[in-house]
């Protein structure tokens, strides 16, 4: 009975570090927190803000999200490139947190 309870034990604690180094990302590989998602091509883009369409069953949407110094972007934005904004939703508007560029000539 020793012999199981010291092994349970040791097993235990070997595998608590391991998790938790698991659980850590980098800080600079961390994704952003957002609420939602919405996805389609850049219509509009500043260096402030950045417009995205998308069709819902017939019906053309366009978003408007914010640009911030801490917005993180992934990939080169241009117009008629497709993305997906990951945004938070304030007072002051949609903020995109996370801006990823999905290019058409990308290799599969």
């Amino acid at each position: 009975m020793r012999y199981i309870r010291s092994l349970l034990i040791a097993v235990s604690l070997g595998f608590v570090p391991a998790a938790l180094a698991q659980e850590e990302q980098p800080p600079d590989k961390a994704q952003p927190a957002y609420e939602d998602t919405f996805a389609g091509p850049i219509v509009e883009l500043s260096s402030t803000k950045i417009t995205v369409s998308r069709n819902v069953v017939g019906k053309t949407e366009k978003r408007t999200f914010l640009i911030k110094p801490d917005t993180r972007v992934e990939g080169k934005l241009r117009v008629k490139e497709k993305v997906t904004v990951g945004f938070v939703s304030t007072d002051e508007g949609d903020i995109a947190r996370l801006i990823v560029a999905h290019p058409k000539d990308r290799e599969k």
